[in-house]
């Protein structure tokens, strides 16, 4: 016997359950993609709620690395943007949320940095 789950009613063992014990096709999934304990664990904790996922969810994880990579020049936002293949008006448009004074503009060259590659 496995860990059990106490509801009104009956007892559950959850070593029982399969997908098709799941109430929906959205816990359908999380059992399918995550496991059962997850999905059951989901309906535990957060019966009744609304769960949201951003259509962009590691935005935030992107921007914290591209802010402690950033040194400050264009080379920078380049080399950034190769690693992480993304694009670098993206790189730019991540640094400036993060509030990172002077991003250099697209095309930008730095005015004190007379080595920093074009």
């Amino acid at each position: 016997m496995g860990r059990i789950i106490k509801t009104e009613y009956l007892d559950i063992d959850i070593d029982l359950l399969t997908v098709d014990d799941m109430p929906n096709e959205i816990l359908k999934e999380m059992y399918e993609l995550c496991g059962r304990d997850v999905a059951v664990s989901l309906m535990e904790n957060f019966c009744g709620s609304f769960l949201h996922i951003p259509a962009r969810p590691f935005d935030k994880i992107i921007r914290r690395i591209a802010t402690e990579e950033f040194d400050g020049t264009t080379a920078s936002i380049r080399n950034i943007a190769r690693k992480y293949k993304m694009a670098e008006p993206v790189i730019r448009k991540l640094l400036k949320q993060s509030n990172v004074k002077n991003v250099p503009v697209d095309g930008q060259l730095g005015l004190f940095n007379k080595n920093e590659e074009q």
